[in-house]
């Protein structure tokens, strides 16, 4: 469309544009302010098309070659996004998500390549060109034969086609009340298509339907915010009238109660004393007070008949086209069930379901506030935990487990008091938080005592232990406060004479210190820090069939470190399976060794921890190591604890199978110092067993110990098993056990686990 050209027709131009610029930037600010998927869309509609209108601008208004082509491609670029801005809006304003599946992301990649393409034709003009630039005319010539300009075109049309669509299928799919602004949008989006294809050729410097799509971008703001149809406003208030199931009062202008229903009277039954509900409008007008608004919503309870009510109450402040109070109205909502649901979730959420005790985080929060609310108090925060608890789980049952729970969440919780706080951390972990002098040490002792002998049995000993901190800094998270009574309990958890312990500031270096190592692990793995050690299996000769892989750790400043000192530090962290590892590997690497020098017939134990079940591939990894080194199987024995297979027996014991299928010797280590021994060896399939050394350690009953330890090792050859007695340090001792029937054994009486070199010096013949 070519207009009459001229400097006042540029100034007119050039200040529509402008207004509509401004006009639209009102709009991308009125719906940034939503804060919703609609508005957010409305708003990078709203935004774009501003772009649209400042970059028209400045190409009316700069001409110039390079600016004008510039210019020109980057609108191009802009109605593209636009498209796509205005398909997120069609999206969410007509709820029609299943028309743009998919589209979303290819359209948006064709939009940047697009865009990179029109911005490149500045200076490639590969798609078109400005041939000349006059006052009042510009003339583009496009290359009908360049691809991007057809993609161009046909992703344009087929867009706009889409949307269009999408409005017509939702106008013939919606309320007759909602087909007014679906239209209107669709005509809207026609017509500045429409005029934007008719102008495609005009050599006209004033590019009219950025007018039109500036009016699109305004009609749409509009349409989404401000119209609403007169139908869907007597539609809801008759939606509202004939729903009534709510308490409603209205007051004129002056407070005079001009309406209250039949609810209304139910709740307070004031038998239609108008006064009384009018001294109710002051007193709610009084409580809403300066911050009033035209709309609110608050909270009060009511007593009806002898029974507390919740209510929400929403006031209404309504007005005239004149914009002149008409009324107040409140809406009385009684939500005493969904309080009471809500008070029943917010427990939930704030106490453990098994012993109605406080959770971590409430027990947290609370902790922090009672001891900065008491300033003059002094408290204890006291952890407690129970040694080895999923084996009551696994050995008597969830039941006796929670049994057992419960009694632990009583003692813990027997002394209670405003300034007492306890909780249910996790799993068997407890806490309290309670003034110094209200804590009596013997009185905690006696009753884990009793706890311990009600639940105690032949095969297991149940050992409650504590830890205290006495909190000296009120600022410091619970969290650390919990660490460091932990910390105080972990002391003790092995001493079964004592259950309770404090915390002090040697037990945090310790603690430091262990951290520390854990620090120092893994560089000590690759730096070879770790050697492996061998203490003989040896017949009552002392002849060596094999050993049993130890480990010690050569620390470059501590010297020698048995494992006593970083074995229960490595288990806790999940770490062990790393060591584990090394040692196995150390220990085929000797095995081929010792092959190739025509030591072949001796073997290798080494030990499987509990956590490497659960972390690595057992088989894998053994049945690689052999496959790797060219070794026997039968070279190298495998030692599991007892308390290894209680863990998940059925698991552990297919994997047993598994490996003794493939011709490993499998070895039951520490047995005795599990809690179901003897029942337990029925079930397992082992090829050795080795009897735990505290059958061999003087007592009161020693002469009934030496009975059990005689009675296993015969059991065991009956069922095939052979026998390893480790611990033996006399020769008292060796001599019993070979009268009793045991052939192998290990110990400091004949060597303590030693260098390899030393090893094979003294037994390899």
């Amino acid at each position: 469309m070519v207009i009459e050209t001229g400097e006042s027709m540029r100034i007119v131009y050039g200040l529509t544009v402008l207004l509509e610029a401004i006009l639209i930037a009102y709009c991308a600010i009125g719906s940034f302010k939503k804060h919703d998927r609609l508005g957010k869309s409305v708003c990078i509609y709203e935004t774009l098309a501003f772009a649209c209108a400042v970059v028209f601008f400045f190409f009316t208004f700069v001409p110039g070659h390079t600016v004008t082509v510039f210019a020109k491609g980057f609108t191009m670029a802009l109605f593209d996004w636009m498209l796509i801005a205005l398909m997120f809006y069609t999206q969410y304003y007509t709820g029609a998500v299943k028309t743009f599946k998919g589209v979303q992301a290819v359209s948006m990649i064709f939009a940047v390549l697009d865009t990179y393409m029109l911005i490149e034709n500045t200076w490639t003009n590969k798609i078109f060109d400005i041939e000349s630039i006059k006052a009042e005319n510009i003339k583009v010539v496009f290359n009908h034969d360049s691809l991007w300009y057809k993609l161009h075109f046909m992703f344009t049309y087929a867009f706009v086609i889409l949307v269009i669509f999408t409005y017509l299928f939702m106008i013939i799919k919606s309320s007759r009340m909602y087909r007014e602004a679906y239209g209107a949008i669709a005509i809207v989006i026609f017509i500045g298509f429409s005029f934007d294809i008719a102008t495609i050729g005009s050599d006209s410097i004033y590019d009219l339907s950025m007018i039109i799509y500036g009016v699109m971008a305004i009609i749409i703001y509009y349409l989404t915010y401000r119209y609403v149809p007169n139908e869907l406003i007597e539609n809801m208030l008759s939606l509202v009238v004939s729903d009534m199931n709510n308490g409603i009062i209205c007051y004129d202008r002056k407070g005079r109660c001009i309406y209250y229903n039949e609810l209304m009277e139910a709740i307070y039954r004031h038998g239609g004393n108008m006064s009384v509900y009018e001294s109710k409008y002051s007193q709610w007008i009084e409580k809403l007070g300066d911050d009033r608004r035209d709309s609110m919503t608050f909270q009060t309870d009511i007593e009806i008949n002898g029974e507390k009510h919740y209510f929400e109450i929403a006031y209404k402040r309504i007005y005239d086209e004149s914009n002149r109070v008409i009324c107040d109205y409140f809406v009385y909502n009684d939500r005493t069930q969904m309080y009471k649901s809500w008070e029943q979730e917010k427990y939930k959420a704030s106490h453990d379901s098994l012993t109605g005790l406080l959770n971590r985080d409430q027990f947290y929060e609370d902790v922090h506030d009672m001891v900065n609310k008491y300033h003059d108090t002094t408290f204890y925060l006291i952890c407690s935990n129970i040694k080895d608890f999923k084996f009551i789980n696994e050995i008597f049952g969830m039941e006796k487990g929670n049994q057992v729970l419960i009694k632990q969440a009583k003692l813990m919780a027997s002394n209670p008091s405003e300034r007492t706080i306890c909780a249910r951390l996790m799993n068997d972990r407890f806490a309290l938080c309670l003034p110094r002098e209200e804590f009596d040490e013997k009185r905690v002792a006696d009753s884990i005592k009793e706890l311990q002998r009600e639940f105690s049995g032949n095969s297991f000993h149940l050992h409650t232990y504590m830890g205290v901190y006495e909190i000296r800094d009120r600022d410091e998270a619970v969290s650390i406060m919990v660490d460091k009574a932990n910390i105080a309990a972990d002391t003790i958890k092995n001493n079964y004479d004592c259950c309770v312990a404090y915390y002090d500031e040697h037990l945090l270096e310790i603690s430091i210190e262990q951290r520390r190592l854990l620090g120092e692990f893994e560089p000590a793995l690759q730096k070879d820090e770790f050697a492996m050690y061998l203490q003989p299996q040896v017949n009552r000769d002392g002849v060596a069939s094999g050993a049993e892989a130890l480990v010690r750790w050569g620390h470059p400043s501590r010297g020698i470190l048995t494992p006593y000192a970083f074995i229960d530090i490595l288990e806790n962290a999940g770490l062990i399976y790393k060591l584990d590892l090394y040692i196995w590997e150390k220990a085929a690497q000797k095995l081929v060794e010792w092959k190739e020098k025509g030591y072949g017939s001796y073997h290798i134990s080494v030990n499987i921890s509990t956590k490497d079940f659960y972390i690595i591939d057992i088989y894998e990894t053994f049945t690689g190591l052999i496959n790797k080194y060219g070794i026997a199987a039968s070279n190298l024995h495998l030692e599991i604890t007892e308390t290894t297979l209680m863990t998940d027996f059925e698991k552990n014991m297919n994997i047993i199978h598994k490996l003794q299928d493939a011709g490993f010797r499998v070895e039951i280590d520490d047995f005795g110092s599990g809690y179901s021994s003897l029942n337990m060896l029925k079930d397992i399939s082992a090829d050795v067993l080795k009897i735990d050394m505290g059958f061999l350690r003087e007592s009161e009953n020693e002469v009934k110990g030496q009975d059990i330890l005689e009675s296993i090792i015969t059991l065991a050859s009956k069922i095939g098993m052979d026998v390893i007695t480790e611990g033996v340090e006399t020769k008292k001792q060796l001599d019993m056990l070979t009268m009793m029937g045991c052939h192998e054994f290990q110990g400091y009486y004949f060597s303590k686990p030693v260098p390899v070199s030393e090893f094979e010096e003294k037994y390899l013949v």
